[in-house]
């Protein structure tokens, strides 16, 4: 018996690859609270497993003879937690809408798996609190008919507007969703993303320059064209997050 103080985890593994299901078996052991307790090569008795094994988390593939992974879950009276391990990244919609914990490609990266196993176990701590979000981790926008995988210091700002939000990244680019800001800040770490007012989120490493207008002011960040503009309450509680005296208002804050 393992005497790591997480809670264990009961696993089961869906693949109709032996070598996949061997390799993530493997990557698992170095996981001491994971517990493997199955596998199974198909939809059918992957199902009967499931049923059966009542497991906490399920490894299960896409493209499997029988039937897909989706199949299966669409057979299921109660629906575990699933991470779909696949090698096809064009899954990765259905997945997500298929509430899916998270989404893994082959060959399946050991470092992605140990963070996905960790917000697992936090998410299983407070169901009713959504896992927070790390600083090396990536975050997966599922942008209307693509999903794009980011890494979370790469994201510069988010801004709602009516029920979508704006995702901006440091590289030029935007991802529109039908999401709540307010999911968005209770996940991203409150140490790198400010919240400045109800409708904007900004990561204070990408801020570039603030420039005051009367009691309102200017945020440049990097990668985005337009400035932020802030109201007089939300400039002040920016100069205050940032310790910003009235010397460095028009001056570079990199």
């Amino acid at each position: 018996m393992s005497n790591d103080p997480r809670p264990e985890i009961r696993t089961l593994i869906v693949d109709d690859e032996r070598l996949a299901r061997k390799n993530l078996r493997d990557l698992l052991s170095e996981h001491p609270y994971v517990h493997v307790v199955g596998e199974a090569s198909d939809a059918a008795t992957g199902r009967e497993a499931i049923v059966r094994e009542r497991p906490d988390l399920v490894f299960l593939d896409v493209r499997m003879p029988g039937g897909s992974g989706f199949d299966l879950l669409d057979r299921l009276e109660e629906r575990p937690s699933v991470i779909f391990v696949t090698a096809y990244d064009e899954f990765a919609v259905n997945a997500f809408r298929s509430e899916a914990f998270d989404y893994l490609l082959k060959p399946v990266d050991p470092d992605h798996l140990s963070r996905s196993l960790e917000r697992f176990l936090l998410s299983g701590r407070d169901r009713a609190a959504p896992s927070v979000i790390q600083q090396n981790d990536r975050v997966c926008l599922n942008a209307g008919k693509k999903v794009v995988f980011i890494e979370l210091m790469k994201i510069a700002a988010v801004m709602s507007e009516k029920n979508y939000i704006r995702i901006f990244s440091v590289d030029g680019e935007y991802f529109v969703m039908r999401s709540p800001l307010k999911e968005w800040k209770e996940r991203f770490p409150s140490d790198i993303f400010m919240a400045l007012d109800r409708s904007l989120l900004i990561n204070r490493h990408h801020i570039r320059l603030l420039r005051k207008k009367n009691r309102n002011g200017d945020i440049y960040v990097e990668g985005i064209e337009k400035p932020f503009h802030l109201g007089r309450i939300a400039l002040q509680r920016f100069k205050t997050l940032m310790g910003v005296t009235e010397k460095q208002e028009c001056k570079s804050l990199s």
